[in-house]
């Protein structure tokens, strides 16, 4: 709240400019997906889904890591990293009682896979969100609804890869679940509860609808062209709320639960550093940060244009594990927009390389909560 605050009182944003992030489409489009995703948690049906995948690995450590990483991937590219990180931790304790693998060499793996999984869809990280806001801002053009996983899925299966092979080889032997898992907040978090089937099934009806009609609002114009100006201007969220209302009347989200669904630290977050944006560019902020990127990059006798993408990307990684991705994202956006105008380049490759960097959540464990979460029941340092 400093941010917008701030920016107001000394006079570099307006009032109704710095505060509009909480009025932002994108923001409210992950207010309302934690709802929609928290259904399938309260529901049990994420739990079943993933004990019922882990459950066809082998006993092999390397087949445990890739099971365990394909679910946290693909159920964080639609829900949310911790809430996938939180449900899929009892269930890898589990996995590591059973099969007698150390308990840390399948955590870090998992945690892991949540950042890697959220790079795949407009909706995986609230990053994403950041970076959609600033593409539609200054240039009236979004991001496809799986356009991220055109170059997020090589990310991911490199990453699943490597952590399955060499990577670890570096995570020292532990102790299984048996021994590592007594007593840690977040098992003790995590609810063990008799579900509804007939509310599951509305929750994962609800759930795919709206992501059917997300996914598929890029290509109406090609199937239905006489509806094709209708249904492109329905914004994404529209569905969202739609599909929120549905799960309230029909009782399987009751508004208690709806409000604790919602992580409002990342809301607050993500609404307060978008006023950012227009202080960057306002004030020549980021015009003055992408000059000495591009002249820096001009010096390294290289492609210019390869040079400062593969910065913008770099300083992502870094600043982004040290910082919130969030703020990480509303911070190095606009300086990617105003990059690609100097360039006289279309901006959307270094938005998309401050996208990926931002989910690169790897080298601390403050960088990400599924990172924290993963800390104590897996005793890393």
């Amino acid at each position: 709240m400093l941010v917008p605050s701030l920016l107001v009182f000394l006079g570099i944003v307006p009032f109704e400019e710095a505060f509009s992030g909480f009025a932002d489409k994108w923001v409210l489009l992950f207010l309302f997906m934690f709802i929609i995703g928290d259904s399938l948690f309260q529901t049990g049906v994420a739990d079943r889904i993933g004990k019922r995948i882990v459950r066809h690995a082998s006993g092999k450590e390397t087949g445990l890591v890739v099971h365990i990483m394909l679910v946290a991937g693909l159920m964080s590219a639609f829900l949310s990293n911790t809430g996938t990180a939180a449900c899929l931790l009892p269930i890898t304790v589990a996995v590591s009682r059973s099969s007698g693998v150390p308990l840390r060499r399948l955590l870090i793996p998992m945690a892991f896979a949540t950042s890697l999984g959220g790079s795949l869809t407009v909706i995986g990280t609230p990053p994403n969100g950041i970076i959609e806001s600033t593409y539609e801002g200054m240039t009236g053009m979004t991001f496809g609804f799986f356009e991220y996983s055109k170059v997020g899925i090589f990310v991911f299966i490199a990453g699943m890869a490597f952590l399955a092979t060499i990577g670890r080889r570096f995570i020292p032997e532990g102790s299984t679940g048996s021994d590592g898992s007594k007593g840690t907040p977040a098992l003790a978090s995590v609810k063990r509860e008799d579900h509804d089937g007939g509310r599951a099934w509305i929750a994962v009806t609800v759930f795919l609808l709206v992501i059917f009609f997300m996914a598929m609002a890029p290509v109406w114009k090609n199937i239905i062209p006489s509806l094709a100006g209708y249904l492109d201007s329905i914004p994404l969220t529209a569905y969202a709320v739609l599909g929120v209302v549905a799960l309230l009347m029909t009782g399987v989200m009751t508004a208690e639960k709806a409000f604790r669904a919602v992580d409002w630290r990342t809301i607050f977050l993500f609404a307060g550093m978008l006023s950012l944006k227009p202080a960057l560019m306002n004030t020549g902020a980021a015009d003055f940060i992408a000059k000495g990127l591009i002249g820096f990059a001009g010096s390294l006798h290289i492609n210019p244009d390869y040079a400062t993408l593969a910065m913008m990307v770099v300083a992502s990684v870094i600043v982004t594990n040290f910082m919130s991705n969030t703020a990480t994202a509303a911070l190095l956006a606009p300086v990617a927009v105003e990059i690609g105008l100097l360039l006289g380049c279309n901006p959307a490759p270094l938005l998309m390389g401050v996208a990926l960097g931002c989910s690169a959540c790897f080298l601390t464990p403050v960088a990400t909560p599924p990172n924290t979460l993963v800390l104590g029941p897996g005793k890393y340092s």
